[in-house]
Order: C-alpha cells, then sequence, then structure tokens
C-alpha cells in the first residue's frame, strides 16, 4: 500500500535520519546517502512489515511518501498511517515550544539550533526497553555492538526487493535464550538476567508491554519500576523514546545536567533537584527541551540508574 503523510511543519526529516547515524541505531534500518529515505521492517499489529518513507517537500512544507508491504499477515491503511504518524512524531506541533522561548535568553539559541527536529521513536516497546537496558552504565560504541550482538544471535532476517533487512528478536524468541547464551557476547550477568527474564514475564503474560499505551506516564512508572533491570531513568527513556511522551524529565541524567550547567554557564553541575527548578518553565515541553539539550553537546542520555 502506498500514501502520503503530510507532518505538522516546522518538520527535518533529515536531521532526524542524520541523529540515527550519530547515535549509532542504524542495525535495523537503512538510511539513504541523502537522509531523505527510511526503510526498516516493523511490527503493525503484530504483522511484519516492510516499511519504506521518502521525505519531500520543505521543512516547513514536508510530505512523507510512505510504502508499507505486509510479509507475513494483513494490516489495513489506517493502522499502518498512524503507526507511522507515531514513529515520526508527525502529529506533534512544536510551534508553541518555539514561539514561547523565542526570546529566552538561555534557550532560544538551541531550540532555533535544532528546530524541527521531531522524536523518532523505536518500531516496537520491547526493542526501545532492551536497547535502553543494554545501554546502561556502557558506552554508545559498545552498547551499540551488544544490540548488533543480540540482533545476530535472537533475530531474523527477511529479504524484500533485493535487500535483506534485520529484524529484533522477539520477546518470545529473547525468551528462550540462557544467561549463558548473552555472557559468551559480553553481556554482563545482571545485564544478561534483566534481558531475558524480561522477555520471559512478557511471554509469560505477566507483563503487556502493549497495553502501556492507554497508561499515563505516572501509571507505566508505577508498573515498571518493580521489574529487576528497570530503574526510573531507564523508563524515562522509553517514555521519550519509545513512546515519545512530550512533557518527561529525566533530571538525574548526567548528560542533561551537564548541558544545562553549559547552557546556563553555571559554575559547577547542577543537582537533579536544581534542574528540575530549571525546568519548571519548560512544561509542557520537558521532553523536546532535554532532546535538544542533549543534542548541544552531541550526546545521547548517560545512565545513572539505580536498580
Amino acid at each position: 500500500m502506498n500514501f502520503t503523510i503530510s507532518p505538522k511543519p516546522p518538520f527535518d526529516f533529515q536531521k532526524m535520519m542524520k541523529r540515527l547515524t550519530v547515535t549509532g541505531k542504524t542495525h535495523v534500518l537503512k538510511l539513504s546517502d541523502d537522509f531523505t529515505q527510511y526503510e526498516k521492517i516493523v511490527h503493525i499489529e503484530n504483522v511484519s512489515c516492510y516499511v519504506k518513507i521518502n521525505a519531500e517537500g520543505s521543512v516547513e512544507k514536508p510530505l512523507l511518501r510512505c510504502q508499507v508491504i505486509p510479509i507475513d499477515g494483513k494490516v489495513s491503511e489506517s493502522k499502518a498511517k498512524m503507526k507511522i504518524q507515531q514513529l515520526f512524531s508527525t502529529e506533534i506541533d512544536l510551534s508553541p515550544l518555539y514561539d514561547h522561548f523565542s526570546d529566552h535568553k538561555e534557550l532560544g539559541l538551541v531550540l532555533n539550533r535544532f528546530k524541527g527536529l521531531k522524536l523518532l521513536t523505536e518500531t516496537d516497546l520491547f526493542e526501545a526497553i532492551i536497547k535502553i537496558i543494554i545501554g546502561q552504565q556502557v558506552n554508545l560504541t559498545f552498547a551499540g555492538t551488544l544490540t548488533e550482538r543480540l540482533i545476530k544471535l535472537a533475530g531474523k532476517e527477511i529479504e524484500v526487493e533485493g535487500n535483506v533487512f534485520q529484524i529484533f528478536p522477539l520477546p518470545e524468541r529473547t525468551a528462550k535464550l540462557t544467561y549463558e547464551d548473552l555472557r559468551e557476547l559480553q553481556f554482563s550477568q545482571r545485564k544478561a538476567e534483566y534481558i531475558i527474564d524480561l522477555a520471559r514475564m512478557i511471554t509469560d503474560g505477566k507483563l503487556d508491554l502493549e497495553a502501556l499505551w492507554n497508561k499515563s506516564d505516572e501509571e507505566i512508572i508505577k508498573i515498571l519500576l518493580p521489574i529487576r533491570g528497570i530503574g526510573k531513568w531507564t523508563i524515562e527513556c522509553l517514555l521519550i523514546f519509545g513512546m515519545g511522551r512530550p512533557d518527561i524529565l529525566p533530571a538525574a541524567d548526567i548528560g542533561l545536567r551537564n548541558a544545562v550547567r553549559n547552557i546556563w554557564s553555571l559554575e559547577n553541575q547542577p543537582s537533579e533537584d536544581e534542574v528540575r527548578q530549571f525546568a519548571e518553565d519548560w512544561k509542557p515541553w520537558r521532553t523536546y527541551i532535554t532532546y535538544y539539550l542533549w543534542e548541544s553537546l552531541n550526546q545521547t542520555p548517560e545512565v545513572v540508574d539505580h536498580t
């Protein structure tokens, strides 16, 4: 099926794609050299679908031409369209954010620099939370290496139009792994336990990740926090990068605190409480201001999770 989506401007597709190459999140997708085309296998209503997005137009008049090919089932066009709108945050209108802070001494330049950069969320909540867990307490490069190893071990490959695409492992496949399987790939013992135990919770019906879409931020924190290996930072990152929630503030994040120190020219790194004070007037856009502050240092979130 083919259809078009007109994202709410400003919408800078190329900035969004370039960020993927910086963060190393390109294991299971393909990007064109000019960052105007995105291809990936996406699960829509539990059906594997090949998705190809071509960006046309401009930042102020954007257009996405979308192709969706269901591989192992049937998917309605309306559901496919909703999924792509969610993935690319096309329905989020950031104009009020830019207008409100246009004259802000510290934030005005940062927001202008990254204008049109919207969240590109993970295509699957299980994939999102596993990648976040992998990223706990390791550097970006090694996190990418571990992710790639997990995909090769437990994922699968699908060929579409002559190209081979890797698919991130499903919970069912991950749940069948042993801790030693991941230890052999240089996962720590704890991280191997966190990942496999979470997959087993899902396959055993003890945790329904898809049900989280209908929950508030506070309800999601309450559901996930008791799970071993999932601290508040992990949940906040899931809310941001997995679900695209617009008003999340991971105030304890080291990268965010460094960015606040830099932008506000502070003598010392602010505490978590001090960041919360700075962010009082960021509502209801705390996610995007945090996102842009991370980008201002060319950083991704740095884990300060306590699990």
